[in-house]
């Protein structure tokens, strides 16, 4: 995966992130549940064009062990499929989920995928090598870990618990914000 991929598949983070903040606002704020489908796609779209992005950051290397990248890279790249694939059978209606309760089913499993997401969002900036600035790093990071509170959050109690509300900002404001930020790193490797 050459840098210059890994920054348009960060624009397209970047993007479908802003689309899915601004989706789901309009849809909380009662404008209808074609925003809340909207949102929907956007979070698919997002979370599917961190895969080449995993891909750039394995390429690029950091100061982890080769095994335990490749792991970590496996790991991810199937945490991401396992989302997409509940989010592809939410959107088309063959699942549902129930927002005021703890998550159970194929949302506990969407909530574990965000997790492990975050997990390797986290790590990954944290080890990356010296390609990588210091506030996009730390950006990473601080996504990283509200991504995997996000998915606790949900885990532990519903959409509205303290953990996910918190871990919200990381995945809905600071992943979308790191991809952008990205992408002019990327650009120039």
């Amino acid at each position: 995966m050459t840098p210059a991929l890994g920054a348009r598949a960060a624009l397209v983070v970047a993007g479908a992130g802003i689309v899915a903040l601004v989706a789901v606002s309009l849809f909380f704020g009662s404008a209808g549940a074609a925003f809340g489908t909207l949102n929907d796609i956007a979070l698919l779209v997002m979370t599917l064009a961190l895969v080449p992005i995993m891909a750039t950051f394995y390429e690029l290397g950091g100061r982890t062990p080769l095994r335990l990248a490749q792991a970590s890279l496996a790991s991810a790249i199937v945490a991401v499929l396992a989302w997409c694939a509940v989010q592809v059978l939410l959107i088309g209606g063959a699942v549902t989920f129930a927002y005021d309760v703890a998550a159970t089913g194929a949302f506990a499993v969407e909530a574990v995928a965000v997790a492990v997401i975050g997990l390797w969002l986290a790590g990954a900036n944290l080890l990356a090598g010296s390609w990588l600035p210091m506030p996009i790093r730390w950006l990473g990071i601080a996504a990283g870990a509200g991504t995997v509170v996000f998915g606790a959050g949900l885990l532990a109690g519903a959409a509205f618990h303290p953990l996910t509300v918190a871990g919200g900002v990381g995945y809905r404001v600071l992943l979308p914000l790191w991809a952008l930020m990205l992408v002019r790193r990327l650009a120039v490797l």
